[in-house]
């Protein structure tokens, strides 16, 4: 019908537009001397919990600065604060959703791997953290596809365990690859000194080292997921 062609003709301008921002990637790559391969490899940084002083927030900046000691990677953090609640209603292409569902989709999409620092409500994934996993798995297809992932969380009980298992079940449909080991699931209310309680900031030089490692792991996915769909364009 109607509205078939029109879904199938917006999958196919999301299909074209990744494909040609990954040419564009590969080729301001060869313009600087160096294969699209090369090219700085784009983590997302995502925290799930909306609070100020949230520790989760704390490993995410301790991810970031980690990110900066390692070559041709370049991490940065987007914040979900803003997006609405999912509404069918408002889903549409970019000019037609809120301006920041369009912002959310941009970052999502221009990413190569994503790193999702991730509280427990419930145990389960925070709703925050579902809606913007939402936002970016619709109109006009799922952004996720293909992308490398992988997950750290502070928290109470478990430490996360049970919230970050949630995640990796939507992952299955959203088509994330997501990083299997080590774990960092830190149960923050069992052991004192772990963060800065006033800021959030991660504070172990342990913990460091795992996120650290985390990082390591999905980086290397990132880039080898990344020449996979470097060799599917080029026999495209």
């Amino acid at each position: 019908d109607a509205a078939a062609a029109a879904r199938a003709q917006e999958e196919a301008a999301a299909i074209l537009a990744a494909q040609t921002a990954y040419a564009a990637g590969a080729a301001a790559a060869a313009q600087a001397g160096a294969p699209a391969s090369q090219a700085p490899l784009k983590i997302l940084g995502v925290c799930g919990s909306l609070r100020r002083t949230s520790t989760n927030g704390g490993l995410l900046r301790a991810a970031v600065a980690a990110a900066a000691s390692l070559d041709g990677v370049d991490m940065s953090v987007a914040s979900i604060a803003d997006l609405p609640l999912y509404n069918a209603d408002l889903d549409g292409s970019d000019a037609a959703v809120p301006a920041a569902v369009a912002s959310w989709r941009t970052a999502v999409r221009e990413c190569d791997a994503v790193l999702i620092a991730c509280p427990e409500n419930n145990f389960s994934m925070s709703s925050a953290l579902k809606n913007a996993l939402d936002w970016a798995s619709t109109k006009p297809t799922n952004l996720w596809k293909g992308k490398a992932g992988a997950l750290v969380g502070a928290g109470g009980g478990s430490g996360t365990a049970r919230a970050q298992l949630a995640v990796r079940q939507c992952a299955v449909f959203l088509d994330i690859t997501l990083v299997n080991a080590p774990e960092v699931c830190i149960k923050r209310f069992e052991a004192k000194g772990i963060f800065d309680e006033a800021s959030g900031d991660l504070l172990s030089d342990e913990w460091r080292g795992k996120v650290g490692g985390v990082l390591e792991r999905l980086v290397a996915l990132g880039r080898a997921l990344r020449q996979t769909r470097a060799a599917a364009v080029v026999v495209d």
